[in-house]
């Protein structure tokens, strides 16, 4: 893991990381989580598992009862 990135030609970047990280930066946004990196993990083993959606709905459920 020691190969250096001289130039933008050395970096091959996935199809799917844009949106992925547009997704999760969305996400961020929208929840202001105090500890982004617990929310990282939380948010990618969720995606990892196909349960962001339950996730985020967990997450928007928690903010309405705090607002209440």
């Amino acid at each position: 893991m020691s190969d250096r990135i001289y130039s933008a030609e050395q970096i091959v970047v996935p199809p799917e990381l844009p949106h992925l990280l547009k997704a999760f930066t969305k996400e961020v946004i929208r929840h202001h989580p105090p500890d982004i990196v617990s929310f990282s993990r939380d948010y990618f083993a969720a995606l990892s598992k196909g349960e962001v959606d339950q996730f985020l709905k967990t997450l928007a459920e928690a903010a309405k009862s705090n607002d209440a």
